[in-house]
């Protein structure tokens, strides 16, 4: 699956709060010389394990039930990637945000950390927006979108391809399909090929970043860890934990 890429001519310089995805490797990702790839990933490890250790390893916005429930949805969010760079969302990204998690919490076996995941790849190859992709699928505009993308034949939320088998441009182009088949599991609709994150096995004992990764098999994996800080304010502002 390719990553989506903009250019500078239309959305400004990357110093500026960026409202598209990264277009290059992180100056602050590690390299290839047998380092973890998703090390900037570990950064917000410490959370993870607090949760954990303190006996809830559950949604922190519905611990009785394992599900992360939207109770909130802001008119906007800005947030700054592992390397400071802010990130701004408005009500429409963050509405497709809700549906990932929608999704992801009535899905068995994805949990918070899989949600996180998916928030993650999707802030990375689409900014949480539904593209289409009239270049390759002039269809695709004739459904609801936010925009337009020209990333190969890819469409969608996840930047998700037609001919690689995520499904048809209809589907494509529904965000409760797209969040559906980045999760995939034996009930997804991939059955399993393309690979959800549900298919590979010890996604969970893997980075964020890797995780997000195995399921888009992107040109530039580094990049999908440096999301997840703005990824769990998603998660934490659209589904506040109870009795704070």
């Amino acid at each position: 699956m390719a990553t989506f890429l903009l250019t500078v001519l239309l959305f400004g310089p990357v110093t500026a709060p960026i409202t598209y995805a990264l277009s290059a490797p992180s100056t602050g990702a590690a390299d290839e010389t047998g380092q973890d790839p998703d090390r900037a990933d570990s950064r917000d490890g410490d959370r993870d394990r607090r949760d954990r250790s303190a006996g809830h390893g559950r949604d922190r916005a519905d611990r009785s039930s394992n599900r992360a429930t939207v109770q909130h949805l802001p008119t906007g969010l800005t947030a700054k990637t592992v390397d400071g760079i802010p990130v701004s969302l408005d009500r429409n990204q963050l509405r497709h945000a809700a549906t990932i998690i929608s999704v992801g919490s009535r899905t068995k076996g994805v949990g918070r950390d899989g949600i996180v995941v998916a928030l993650m790849a999707s802030l990375t190859e689409s900014h949480l927006q539904m593209l289409a992709n009239p270049g390759a699928y002039p269809a695709s505009v004739k459904h609801p979108h936010d925009g337009v993308g020209q990333d190969f034949d890819s469409l969608g939320l996840f930047q998700m391809r037609p001919a690689s088998g995520w499904g048809s441009v209809k589907e494509l182009m529904q965000p409760e399909y797209q969040a559906a088949a980045f999760f995939g599991g034996p009930n997804g609709p991939n059955n399993g090929s393309p690979r959800g994150l549900l298919d590979i096995d010890g996604w969970k004992n893997l980075h964020k970043g890797a995780a997000a990764q195995a399921v888009e098999v992107s040109a530039y994996p580094y990049r999908y860890a440096q999301y997840k800080p703005v990824a769990l304010a998603i998660l934490d502002q659209l589904t506040p934990a109870r009795g704070r």
